[in-house]
């Protein structure tokens, strides 16, 4: 039983260790383009290696009540979801940044040297996550449907010769090139709950006395969520505000700015 669990475990444990070391990092100002794309290409290859830390996956076999499918006794998957949104209330989301295998493959395909659109509708954002939502809790509670299912997550990662609905990934994937994380922002469940927890996260990007407003952070920020005093729920921690900024006046902390 210890190694049939083991891949889980191994996942859950590198998702505790990666965001606190993210957040040290990060707040000593330590953090790097080049250590952000490394911690993203192992991430990835967990993915494929344990197919975790897949958190949203989990989420959706437990509202789906199957325990069987977890590869985990249901209080560990359970304490597992929750210290993350714990995490995430804490640290912000560097779950869904750089540990989430499915929101790391999507940041690296954005990393690619093409001109993203930016959707910045944000209460058109909201309601389609939103709707997303509803109709994986009604699909998974009253008519057990595993919505995941659909768009071929788990074939992708686990290279599964069967194609399934593995297409429908790799078209979202081809999308995040074009258009920064469509999965994460439009349809995850356990991300929407992520979002909720980051509005009130305790660590936060902010600005300090050197900005001199000049609009970088704003224009390089993929979901817009670089603008003083806005609401950091789809804030996934990328840095490139950061990395733009000319003066250093991008911090970490849980000052107010």
């Amino acid at each position: 039983m210890i190694f049939e669990n083991a891949p889980k475990f191994i996942g859950l444990i590198y998702a505790i260790v990666i965001i606190i070391t993210l957040a040290f990092i990060v707040r000593k100002q330590r953090f790097s383009t080049k250590l952000g794309i490394i911690i993203l290409l192992i991430s990835t290859g967990f993915g494929f290696l344990f197919f975790g830390p897949m958190m949203p996956y989990t989420f959706q076999l437990l509202i789906l009540g199957d325990v069987t499918a977890l590869g985990a006794p249901l209080f560990m998957a359970i304490i597992g979801l929750v210290l993350i949104i714990l995490l995430t209330f804490g640290f912000g989301r560097f779950f869904c940044g750089y540990v989430c295998p499915i929101g790391a493959v999507q940041e690296l395909l954005s990393r690619l040297p093409v001109n993203q659109k930016r959707f910045t509708q944000k209460k058109a954002i909201l309601l389609i996550h939103g709707f997303f939502f509803i109709l994986f809790i009604v699909l998974g509670l009253i008519l057990s449907v595993n919505m995941l299912s659909f768009f071929g997550i788990y074939e992708f990662f686990n290279l599964s010769l069967f194609p399934g609905f593995i297409i429908v990934f790799i078209i979202l994937l081809v999308i995040s090139i074009f258009f920064y994380r469509p999965f994460c922002r439009f349809v995850c469940p356990y991300g929407l709950l992520l979002s909720l927890a980051s509005l009130k996260s305790v660590f936060k990007l902010k600005r300090n006395e050197k900005c001199v407003d000049c609009g970088l952070c704003e224009k390089q920020c993929p979901t817009d969520k670089a603008i003083r005093h806005a609401f950091k729920q789809e804030c996934y921690l990328c840095m490139r505000c950061s990395e733009i900024c000319p003066k250093e006046a991008i911090y970490y902390s849980k000052k107010r700015g």
